[in-house]
């Protein structure tokens, strides 16, 4: 989804979300890029075609799952509905906006529409493919490693640090500003036999990774971590 919205900047990209909900969780398995029918004003408008919809929808029940809803990129422009996407938001689906700026740097924020406003939905990005359900309370009783306000190597060094010193199996929330940290600690975390589970960015402007600390376990992550109303795109 994010690398089709920047690939086709500074037009506006498209698609579709594939998934289920479950009460008040999203549960994304796929975003299905799409082309962009508004060729007149592709640079702050999308049009998504009934024909790539119903493949779309066929594809997806063959593997017993839905559409759930729409994304589309902003060009330079934060990713909050606008008043032209109220006028063609479906109510109770998803609207996923990608605010991609100068071609490189994305936020991504979800949105579900009522039929008269938009109510934003915290995102989750899972890592693991195998889930259970967890207590919604996960989050809040896990240990909290903030590194905030440190930069390279400085963030890769302190949390290793840190996880050498947390028993194995235990799960430890590691929350950091500096986002060039980001690809780095998903890349060092399995190398040191830590595993990455969930990931995701809050209203303060720090990321945060869910890891499992020295858990040669695969097969026992923590599904939705992040509670009720929010929405999960699975690896």
């Amino acid at each position: 989804m994010v690398e089709h919205c920047k690939s086709v900047y500074p037009h506006e990209g498209c698609g579709i979300l594939v998934g289920e909900r479950q009460d008040d969780f999203w549960f994304i398995t796929r975003s299905v890029p799409v082309l962009n029918r508004n060729t007149e004003r592709s640079h702050d408008r999308f049009e998504i075609s009934p024909h790539d919809y119903l493949r779309v929808e066929k594809e997806a029940r063959k593997d017993g799952w839905d559409i759930v809803g729409f994304f589309h990129s902003h060009p330079d422009v934060a990713p909050y509905p606008s008043p032209v996407d109220a006028q063609f938001a479906w109510a109770n689906f998803l609207t996923v906006i990608v605010g991609v700026f100068s071609g490189q740097k994305v936020r991504v924020r979800a949105h579900l529409y009522d039929g008269q406003q938009f109510r934003e939905l915290p995102i989750r990005v899972l890592l693991q493919s195998t889930f259970s359900s967890p207590p919604n309370s996960a989050l809040t009783e896990t240990r909290v490693v903030d590194i905030t306000n440190e930069v390279e190597p400085f963030v890769t060094l302190s949390v290793r640090t840190h996880l050498e010193s947390i028993p194995a199996g235990q799960l430890v929330r590691v929350r950091f500003n500096y986002e060039p940290a980001l690809r780095t600690l998903l890349q060092a975390l399995p190398s040191w036999g830590h595993q990455p589970l969930v990931v995701w960015w809050d209203e303060e402007g720090a990321w945060e990774i869910l890891v499992r600390a020295s858990s040669a376990n695969q097969s026992d992550c923590p599904s939705a971590p992040c509670g009720a109303r929010s929405v999960a795109i699975a690896p």
